[in-house]
């Protein structure tokens, strides 16, 4: 029997996407989340076969450089979704099986391979370092805008956007200044994603980043939750960090950079 003819359709099956992610929660965090907090700013292309879905695109409008699209699911008919990715720039993070086909479609795309990690509840163990590190308040605005205008072009451009009075955001300080930032843009009861870990090039080597990510799972244990994160997989001293507070690999995944200047 021939599989079922591929439709794709605007929307997604919001029961389905809750089942789904019921036994892969970090595939499907981002488009709950957003669906429920901001749905404003997403768009969602879903692939359906013989009445079930199968994959879709998430495509995240409110990034300042370009569109992100979360490609999930590798089933090879959600091919003709290749057709419904954004023009350039955008950001694709993909399945390594379409990796090629966006390319094809959307010209030349720098291919950046990440890992998706995942840490337990408690996995980290131990106490948060003894750093100034903090979630940022209200009254931190102006200390986010001047944090951001001082990193090169490509590094924190997320930040602008948000309001650290409804975001969760971390910050490290030293002598008062900030000098790195963490926040978690997914918090959902059973899982937290992590991302925009980033500390200030002088500030490196110095212990901040650990202090931001020990804080960060400290307060999604607090939560009950689990926490994930991308990190490239070139990127040694970051993941050997990651592992060390108790992340463990649980996918792969391609991050195409197509016109955006955005690495990850």
């Amino acid at each position: 029997m021939a599989d079922a003819a591929i439709e794709l359709r605007p929307t997604i099956d919001r029961e389905w996407l809750e089942r789904a992610a019921e036994s892969d929660p970090v595939a499907h965090a981002y488009a709950l989340w957003d669906l429920e907090h901001a749905p404003e700013r997403i768009r969602i292309v879903s692939a359906v076969a013989g009445g079930t879905t199968v994959g879709y695109l998430l495509i995240w409008l409110g990034h300042p450089a370009a569109p992100v699209v979360h490609w999930v699911g590798s089933d090879p008919r959600l091919e003709p979704l290749v057709g419904r990715l954004p023009p350039r720039p955008l950001i694709a993070i993909v399945p390594e099986e379409f990796a090629a086909s966006v390319r094809a479609a959307r010209g030349p795309a720098t291919a950046y391979p990440v890992l998706v990690l995942r840490a337990a509840r408690g996995a980290s163990g131990g106490s948060v370092p003894e750093r100034a590190v903090r979630r940022l308040r209200a009254d931190d605005v102006g200390r986010l805008a001047e944090f951001v205008a001082r990193q090169p072009p490509g590094g924190v451009e997320e930040y602008r956007s948000l309001d650290p009075s409804r975001e969760e955001i971390w910050g490290a300080f030293a002598e008062e200044r900030l000098v790195g930032v963490a926040r978690a843009a997914v918090r959902r009861p059973e899982l937290w994603v992590l991302g925009g870990v980033y500390v200030e090039e002088a500030a490196r080597g110095a212990g901040w980043g650990r202090s931001l990510v020990a804080t960060a799972l400290a307060a999604a244990d607090r939560a009950g939750a689990d926490v994930a994160l991308f990190v490239r997989e070139d990127r040694t001293p970051a993941r050997l960090l990651y592992e060390s507070l108790g992340f463990r690999p649980v996918g792969r995944r391609v991050w195409l950079e197509a016109g955006s200047g955005i690495a990850p």
